[in-house]
């Protein structure tokens, strides 16, 4: 099984699960891409639980933080989990690229992300929380 945290960034914009269907396949297309570049071919689909974190880089009007969770969650199926229901926890946030930001531990996907200077999304996937620790 793959060891996690792994993460990726994708370029642009993310859709909306309000958008266009042909927007959403768009997406969901170069959200599957970038995680194929990336997720080593060696490893299958993880089959256990996972934590997705997805924070939307952007330098206009955000979107809403919850409608861009689906369309990637389900880009992900089959390369990084086999299935979605391996989501057992989410996050979802927006940052303005504008903003400053304090970095600790910049992996080479989210340099990516702001070398591109534009919107980017960045994805993480890591082990769940443990779930017997409630907050």
């Amino acid at each position: 099984m793959p060891s996690l945290p792994w993460d990726v960034c994708v370029l642009g914009v993310p859709a909306s699960l309000q958008g266009s269907p042909n927007r959403r396949r768009r997406w969901k297309s170069d959200v599957n891409a970038a995680a194929r570049a990336l997720w080593p071919t060696s490893d299958p689909p993880r089959t256990s639980p996972v934590m997705v974190k997805i924070t939307f880089f952007h330098n206009e009007a955000p979107l809403d933080v919850d409608n861009m969770i689906k369309p990637i969650q389900d880009a992900l199926i089959g390369i990084v989990y086999d299935d979605d229901k391996r989501v057992h926890d989410v996050t979802s946030s927006v940052r303005d690229l504008a903003g400053a930001f304090r970095l600790s531990g910049l992996t080479a996907a989210l340099a990516e992300g702001f070398l591109s200077q534009g919107p980017f999304v960045h994805i993480r996937v890591e082990e769940p929380p443990n779930t017997e620790v409630l907050p």
